[in-house]
């Protein structure tokens, strides 16, 4: 009986600590670069629906700045624009890949290239500001994403 309650008591500390470090992973924080920002991103938007309906598309409106939020939101206005012709084609994609990765200071530009399901490639630019003078002081967040023009070889 000892076994199997230490052995229930190391499985709830496991499930604590992993649930512990996917908030940090939903969540703006300092300790993330530019770059695991967009893959946070990506891969919340690659699997949209999970563990909820549009739960991908929250996480990356939590990631978007206080000026793009300005814009975009809130978050009902951007599930819809994110659900819309231009930027579709994230939900659900098969893989990125993460090109031209550019810090200056307090910007950053990363171009993303996703493979759809169809076997198509298409591309978006990513940019970003480290935020400073507001309750995300630090933290890299996303000003704007565009589309951009993905060259086949």
């Amino acid at each position: 009986m000892f076994k199997w309650f230490t052995f229930f008591l190391f499985y709830v500390g496991m499930i604590s600590a992993v649930g512990a470090s996917d908030l940090s992973k939903t969540l703006p924080h300092p300790s993330l670069s530019p770059l695991d920002v967009v893959k946070i991103v990506m891969n919340a938007l690659r699997q949209n629906d999970v563990p909820k309906k549009n739960q991908g598309i929250a996480i990356t409106y939590n990631f978007a700045s206080p000026a793009n939020k300005k814009v975009t939101g809130p978050l009902g206005r951007f599930v819809t624009m994110v659900s819309g012709p231009v930027y579709g084609d994230m939900l659900d994609h098969r893989g990125a890949e993460y090109e031209n990765v550019l810090v200056n200071g307090d910007r950053a530009r990363i171009d993303v290239v996703i493979r759809l399901a169809a076997g198509r490639f298409v591309g978006f630019r990513f940019f970003l500001t480290k935020q400073r003078r507001n309750k995300f002081d630090g933290s890299w967040m996303t000003d704007s994403v565009m589309p951009i023009e993905v060259v086949s070889s």
